[in-house]
């Protein structure tokens, strides 16, 4: 017996778009959970003392800030042109 069903298609594209949002929040969350051990270590280091932190051999200087240079994806190409 034959049957004539029609099929839209719409579970195949609600699968798609439920898998790229679950993919989404999987890294958000990952993220989220990186930055706040990173700041729970950051104050943890940061409560320790000059010959604490010489005692598990963290150098001290390193908890002080550096200086960040941002570059550009274009700015290497302008450059380039420049030459």
């Amino acid at each position: 017996m034959a049957t004539a069903d029609y099929h839209s298609g719409y579970a195949t594209h609600t699968g798609n778009i439920v898998r790229a949002l679950k993919e989404r929040l999987g890294g958000a969350a990952t993220t989220v959970a990186k930055q706040r051990r990173h700041a729970r270590t950051q104050r943890a280091l940061e409560s320790l003392g000059h010959d604490q932190l010489k005692d598990i051999g963290y150098p001290a200087n390193a908890l002080e800030p550096k200086p960040v240079i941002e570059i550009k994806a274009g700015l290497m190409t302008t450059l380039m042109s420049m030459r």
